[in-house]
């Protein structure tokens, strides 16, 4: 194998496929970059069996072949190259990697066969939609993704179709997400699961390009194909929760509040909080709230200029779910809309119908 590419091109694609290194695997081989020089150009692969990337680069191939090299080696080994061209060989087991003046071997993994995900093209649907609407639609809602895998539908993200709409839901059982954009295409009434993994790293990639975008499901399968890149992942196969039944039809109390303001009152609350029982008191009355926070090393007290409907409350909340929702709300003032202390607190912007966001109040009293 003998090939040479630009050293900057060579850093992206290297750095892009890397995202699908497993953390841990029980197949060494996994562990590697997969490299496949031919006449097409140089392609990149990794997979750790639930999501594979792979990613071609334009490359002078002088000498067909293949190998596969230890991902994180090689990812620092690139990231650090030189501007110009790297120039490849393959001799037996060591890959010889020049650049300037800099020259690295690097030996290659043992292995008979990369293990490759194959997207299944039958019974199959696809939505197209704004590139930049999908990063949004992820990025305010993927937050909410649950980190373990207790529950396995809850390590994802639940994708639902119908017409020109998707809806995206996310939650961890203590805070909830649901976001809904326009698509271009028409798409079936579906329900899919992504893994969180996934669909943070659709996100990466939807950064990369302009224009539209385009995935395609299959019953177990997502593909989504951009230009160079190919990411290809299994869907989880896990019912997710019925949701429709914890969204609160009415509320008692109505908060409207500058987004802003309440933020930074419940981070400087939170500096407090954290070394008590991490809990940021709302104490809604009449006409004013008051954001509070004790502990053994001190108070905080912040009074809020607010518009409220209904019913006084005192309801608490993990200020980190609070900030979670708030960092993700655009709108320069949201409504908090509440029943009592331990029923969850909607959180949703004031313009939109698109954003809706649940935190669940911890109990203090």
């Amino acid at each position: 194998m003998r090939f040479n590419v630009n050293s900057n091109i060579l850093k992206e694609g290297v750095l892009s496929v890397a995202k699908a290194l497993p953390v841990r695997s029980t197949m060494p081989v996994l562990e590697g970059v997969h490299l496949v020089a031919d006449e097409n150009g140089v392609l990149l692969r990794c997979s750790d069996l639930t999501l594979q990337k792979e990613c071609r680069l334009t490359a002078g191939v002088e000498e067909a072949g293949e190998c596969v090299i230890k991902g994180r080696i090689f990812s620092d080994i690139v990231r650090k190259l030189p501007d110009g061209n790297a120039f490849f060989s393959l001799d037996g087991q060591t890959v010889t990697i020049r650049c300037g003046r800099s020259v690295n071997q690097l030996q290659c993994m043992e292995y008979e066969e990369f293990p490759q995900m194959t997207f299944d093209g039958n019974d199959t649907f696809t939505i197209t939609f704004d590139r930049e609407k999908g990063k949004k639609i992820i990025e305010h809602t993927a937050f909410a993704v649950a980190l373990d895998e207790a529950h396995p539908a809850l390590s994802g993200v639940l994708l639902e179709t119908e017409g020109k709409s998707l809806s995206m839901v996310a939650t961890d059982s203590f805070q909830f997400a649901k976001n809904t954009m326009t698509i271009e295409s028409e798409a079936p009434e579906k329900r899919v699961v992504v893994p969180g993994k996934t669909i943070s790293e659709i996100g990466r990639m939807l950064e990369e390009e302009e224009g539209a975008a385009a995935l395609t499901f299959s019953r177990t399968h997502l593909k989504a194909d951009m230009g160079g890149t190919i990411l290809i992942s299994r869907l989880i196969d896990s019912d997710y929760i019925d949701y429709k039944r914890i969204l609160p039809k009415a509320c008692k109390t109505r908060v409207l509040v500058e987004r802003d303001a309440l933020m930074e009152s419940v981070d400087r609350a939170q500096l407090v909080s954290r070394d008590g029982n991490n809990s940021v008191l709302f104490k809604i009355g009449a006409d004013n709230m008051i954001v509070k926070a004790e502990s053994v090393v001190g108070k905080v007290e912040d009074e809020i200029t607010a518009q409220i409907m209904g019913d006084g409350l005192n309801i608490a909340f993990n200020p980190k779910f609070v900030m979670n929702v708030l960092k993700n709300v655009e709108d320069d003032k949201v409504y908090l809309e509440c029943n009592s202390p331990i029923n969850p607190c909607v959180i949703r912007p004031v313009n939109s119908e698109e954003y809706f966001y649940l935190v669940v109040p911890m109990r203090i009293f």
